[in-house]
């Protein structure tokens, strides 16, 4: 199987199915002549020779990625500076099998059931009603333009900038270019802080 290629060619194989080890490779967090070795006791046993041209593949495939990730971090910082960022406080949460009965914010729906995000001051109605609602949230809405569909990663450099700062966020709605995220009030301007960051409009 292995000779099938070249050694880069087999080196990225390997790297592409160990993404942990790519991102050591990558952001040059690994001893080059160090991996070249184990790699080539693993995949080439019996040829010590081949870790030069190992060491050789695995800095080139480090220079190709870090100009890929710089191609598609410009793509999704063009998108996110094109993006407005809204705060909603003091929404409820709402999980049922249907209908709840009153005006609904966002809603989104899935085999374990139907969430739905509604002002908190539906909240004690729904409780009598026997509904499971959470209080004390915030709605965030990210409103990004077209070109967000076709840009993978943005929704990914979101959701690591807030968790980066410990926040959770309880729900995740997406519709076409609104991004929909629930938050607890008391996180609520901190993130508003964080995206503002990331669309340039905290200035």
């Amino acid at each position: 199987m292995w000779l099938l290629g070249t050694t880069a060619n087999i080196i990225r194989l390997y790297l592409k199915r160990r993404p942990h080890i790519l991102s050591f490779v990558t952001n040059g967090l690994c001893n080059y002549s160090a991996l070249a070795r184990k790699l080539q006791k693993e995949i080439f046993p019996g040829r010590p020779g081949q870790a030069i041209a190992i060491k050789a593949a695995l800095l080139r495939i480090s220079k190709e990625e870090r100009f890929r990730e710089r191609s598609w971090e410009k793509e999704v910082e063009k998108i996110l500076k094109l993006s407005s960022v809204e705060v909603r406080s003091d929404v409820a949460v709402v999980s049922s099998n249907g209908g709840i009965g009153v005006p609904v914010i966002a809603t989104s729906s899935s085999k374990a059931g139907v969430m739905s995000v509604v002002d908190s001051s539906y909240a004690k109605q729904l409780k009598k009603s026997g509904f499971e609602v959470m209080e004390e949230l915030s709605l965030v809405v990210i409103s990004s333009p077209p070109q967000l569909q076709d840009t993978p990663g943005c929704v990914s450099v979101i959701m690591d900038a807030i968790a980066s700062e410990g926040i959770n966020v309880l729900e995740f709605i997406s519709c076409h270019t609104d991004t929909l995220m629930v938050v607890k009030n008391a996180d609520a301007v901190r993130v508003y802080e964080i995206l503002s960051r990331l669309t340039g409009k905290d200035s």
